[in-house]
């Protein structure tokens, strides 16, 4: 009966041993996760893509606006009140644009969390299952790299589309009357010229 204890004892002993060690993996890849240096690294990601969609919109303004400025010049409404409402226009769009670019970033920094709890999660199932002790530290940075390097694809130019639409409709009207008194004046090309 003392062989049966024994036997019995050992296996309890192994089991609370890998228990144990599955318990220590789990905290391994719950600290990584929960790092300050990770937490860090989405408000650096976060930083970089708020400055790259305000640039975005920041250019997008910048070509409007002087395309607005030659077109009311060449329609004579430099200074006038259709003038004033393009510029308003113009701001309005801009401002729109900026929230745009914050939104952009803050869902590019969420889609970063999600993968990383995603992984995180998939790490911890593993663990669970009694895999990869001693391999966690590895697993952990390659999942997070991959995790950061996706997430470097979440920028790209067209992701906040043409933000400045109402500014452009009022250019392209601006545009189409200035070629329809050009060609009242001066008919080359047309049926009478």
């Amino acid at each position: 009966m003392s062989q049966s204890n024994s036997a019995a004892n050992s296996a309890a002993a192994a089991n609370a041993d890998q228990q144990a060690q599955i318990q220590n993996s789990i905290n391994q890849i719950q600290n990584a996760y929960s790092n300050p240096n990770r937490q860090n690294q989405y408000a650096a990601y976060g930083n970089n893509l708020q400055n790259y969609y305000t640039g975005q919109v920041n250019n997008q303004e910048a070509i409007n606006a002087r395309n607005l400025k030659f077109a009311n010049a060449r329609s004579g409404l430099t200074g006038g009140s259709a003038a004033v409402d393009s510029n308003t226009q113009l701001q309005k769009d801009y401002t729109q644009g900026l929230l745009q670019a914050t939104q952009a970033a803050t869902s590019g920094v969420n889609t970063l969390k999600q993968a990383d709890v995603n992984s995180e999660n998939q790490l911890i199932g593993q663990a669970q299952q009694g895999g990869f002790t001693g391999v966690i530290p590895g697993q952990i940075a390659q999942s997070q790299a991959a995790n950061l390097g996706a997430a470097g694809n979440y920028a790209n130019a067209n992701a906040l589309g043409n933000l400045f639409q109402g500014t452009g409709q009022i250019y392209n009207a601006e545009q189409t009357a200035a070629a329809m008194r050009k060609s009242q004046t001066s008919p080359f090309g047309s049926l009478y010229g």
